[in-house]
């Protein structure tokens, strides 16, 4: 428990150097007149990263038991983290295990229901990296056989780590074939076929470090200069709702196992391909993979105050997940901004009950605040001053919005579409 909490606090570490990659890409697609980012998009893959780490208030610890007992009782050998053979022979086996994990993500609608969360972007930036889920505790079944081989758990946790920034980076369309290293490699170009949902390009490529493992069990292809990839997934989310983006295929699932009359089927259906139905409920809409991207109007005041108040969730969420406060309020607090990136939501989609379902959240802000301040002892009277504070001026902006208009105006104009064409076209 206490190596996983370390990875936490090291990724989180690492969350500045992530900033400054996502600005970093931005100015140079607006440089070269080849944006890749919209607002609304990349803050709902943002608050999606930052709902992942959430979770960790949430944990189960399943894995974890697991991993202790069969460490403890079942290994085969004893491996040493001094010998660097140890941890190049995790590295490569760790990637093993993820391809299988990965590909079991895209083909069973079991493990499709967390895995879907990554796919939803409708553009390709390295904000997608980030876009994680938060409802994936299965997949620690994929590992057990390192468990079992006998490699010590902080060297799997270890390269699990950098197995997962590893993959940051390949997460652009700004580099486009880096040449033999694609035939080794998962690379940008790699990748993006991994995320089009092109009929041509559906479950490929599914490697984190090494695209070696798609070769060997033929579900690598490569990335057509002449077939653009269009991103998504093939039913779109069509909402900038992340609690809805976590849970819709598990709510369609449960659904279906309702509806249908064959027992056998309702079973079936979470270890069959995400498309597959039960046999009386197979008649679906027909989603077109080349449908316009998900783009509500919403008004100027509305984007710029999201993304104010994205900003200051965010380290509002760390100190909740390394605070000292009690697990009840601990949880009220997570509660208090996963709703928050809901209310963020119907902000971005323009929906008229946005405003009020701000207000409610500002005065349980203040609630909170002065709750864990006099009752609970969960922080300092000059805490909850400056939590109230926060309120007060979030309060005075929708008011200003209210009074002026300003959160009923049409879409703002200015920001760029996503590219719709390789980066050098577009330059050219």
């Amino acid at each position: 428990r206490r190596q996983r909490q370390m990875c936490i606090r090291d990724s989180i570490y690492a969350v500045p150097l992530f900033v400054l990659a996502l600005a970093i890409e931005l100015a140079w697609g607006w440089y070269r007149d080849a944006n890749t980012y919209r607002l609304a998009d990349t803050v709902n893959s943002l608050q999606m990263g930052t709902l992942s780490r959430l979770r960790g208030v949430l944990q189960i610890g399943i894995g974890g038991a697991v991993y202790a007992a069969l460490t403890n009782e079942f290994t085969a050998f004893e491996m040493s983290a001094a010998d660097p053979l140890v941890w190049v022979l995790a590295f490569v086996g760790y990637d093993f295990c993820y391809y299988w994990s990965h590909r079991m993500g895209h083909e069973w609608r079991l493990f499709w229901a967390a895995h879907v969360a990554h796919h939803q972007s409708e553009e390709y930036n390295l904000s997608t990296a980030l876009r994680q889920t938060s409802t994936s505790y299965l997949n620690f079944i994929f590992y057990v056989p390192l468990y079992l081989l006998g490699f010590p758990p902080y060297v799997l946790i270890t390269v699990g780590s950098l197995n997962l920034i590893y993959q940051f980076w390949v997460h652009t369309e700004h580099i486009r074939t880096l040449g033999p290293l694609e035939q080794i490699f998962i690379t940008p170009s790699n990748h993006r076929v991994h995320h089009a949902k092109n009929p041509e390009y559906l479950d490929k490529n599914y490697g984190g470090v090494f695209i070696l493992w798609d070769r060997l069990f033929r579900t690598f292809k490569a990335e057509d200069p002449d077939r653009p990839c269009v991103y998504g997934t093939t039913e779109p989310l069509a909402s900038w709702n992340p609690l809805w983006a976590n849970l819709h295929i598990y709510v369609s699932g449960v659904r279906d196992m309702l509806r249908t009359r064959y027992i056998r089927d309702a079973f079936l259906l979470w270890f069959k391909g995400p498309g597959w139905r039960p046999r009386d409920l197979r008649d679906g809409p027909a989603h077109d993979w080349q449908a316009p991207k998900f783009n509500p109007p919403a008004s100027g005041f509305a984007r710029a105050y999201t993304f104010a108040q994205f900003w200051v969730a965010v380290p509002l969420s760390f100190m909740v997940l390394f605070s000292e406060m009690s697990r009840e309020m601990v949880l009220a607090c997570a509660g208090l901004l996963a709703y928050g990136f809901y209310v963020q939501g119907t902000w971005l989609e323009g929906r008229a009950y946005a405003s009020l379902l701000e207000w409610l959240r500002l005065l349980a802000t203040a609630a909170l605040a002065w709750t864990g301040a006099l009752i609970t002892k969960a922080w300092t009277p000059e805490e909850a001053v400056w939590l109230s504070v926060y309120a007060s001026i979030s309060a005075i902006c929708l008011l200003w919005a209210a009074l002026s208009g300003r959160d009923s105006l049409p879409e703002a104009p200015g920001e760029r579409p996503a590219l719709s064409k390789p980066p050098e076209a577009a330059a050219s």
